[in-house]
């Protein structure tokens, strides 16, 4: 369960907006997107730390792709797999905030299963055919929750498209979602039986970042102005500390995503992982009081 990520500036996010324009020329000029280069960014020295860290509620840069898309012949990705030409439907970067509201759980939802979304879930059913969108970062962060795994496997669907009521994420103490994402309660949900096992302190958080120094492209869904992030089966490097990770793409998988006309199913079982490199901090001391401290920098 992602309840944090390390954003990119606007004007970042323009620079990935330029690149993945440059990768759909290249696919359809059969260049491959292997020709182009990619934006690599590092943590600005002139933004506080704290500023770059974005949680539900927030505003981030999200990339979507706007008007229809004119049916035309398909073209080698360059990776096993086929991709639309550029024959329609522009890229654009929008603003918008993290997780929507629902009137059946108390806080925001903030990530979304791809399973439940590929099921026509009725929550998901229409982003996931008209409302798609990858949210470039510069990392996002999990909180080990290894240590069960052989139940957090069966007890994951309990935690994902989950609500987020928490006024210090980097505590979650409210509500059996975060309690679970913690390791506090058993699968039963009861923490007096588990009281044993309650850590002491803030538990560590894992930064998780592309290894070749470049922003991740996530995969995101659209509700009116606001996203959720879709998460799926962890990686290797990520199964080490989560049961959970943020679908991360390559970019022609980020445009084969945008593009409603691909069968979701079939990129992701040709999909290819990203390679991560993981670094263990500490948690953050307190989430900022102040939204507009989260938006855009």
């Amino acid at each position: 369960m992602c309840h944090r990520f390390e954003m990119v500036s606007g004007e970042e996010a323009d620079a990935v907006l330029d690149w993945l324009r440059a990768v759909r020329r290249a696919l359809a000029s059969g260049a491959g997107a292997a020709t182009v280069v990619p934006p690599a960014f590092g943590r600005p020295v002139d933004v506080p730390f704290d500023a770059l860290d974005c949680y539900p509620g927030a505003e981030s840069s999200g990339i979507v792709m706007e008007g229809e898309r004119v049916e035309g012949d398909l073209v080698s990705d360059g990776e096993g797999g086929s991709f639309a030409g550029d024959c329609g439907g522009d890229l654009a970067r929008i603003d918008l905030l993290w997780g929507v509201d629902v009137s059946w759980k108390r806080g925001l939802v903030f990530n979304a299963r791809i399973e439940s979304a590929l099921s026509g879930s009725g929550l998901w059913s229409d982003a996931v055919e008209g409302g798609r969108c990858i949210v470039p970062v510069r990392a996002f962060y999990e909180t080990r929750n290894v240590e069960n795994a052989a139940s957090v496997g069966a007890g994951a669907a309990l935690v994902e498209d989950a609500p987020f009521g928490a006024s210090d994420p980097a505590e979650l103490t409210r509500g059996a979602v975060a309690d679970v994402e913690q390791g506090i309660l058993g699968l039963d949900g009861n923490p007096a039986a588990s009281a044993s096992r309650r850590p002491r302190g803030r538990k560590s958080q894992y930064r998780f970042s592309n290894a070749g120094g470049t922003a991740l492209l996530l995969a995101g869904l659209r509700l009116g102005d606001r996203f959720v992030l879709v998460t799926c089966e962890p990686d290797a490097v990520v199964g080490h500390v989560h049961s959970r990770m943020p679908l991360s793409l390559t970019a022609p998988e980020a445009l084969a995503w945008l593009d409603r006309s691909t069968d979701a199913r079939d990129l992701l079982a040709r999909h290819v992982p990203v390679p991560l490199e993981s670094q263990e901090e500490p948690a953050p001391t307190k989430r900022p009081a102040d939204p507009d401290q989260m938006s855009l920098f």
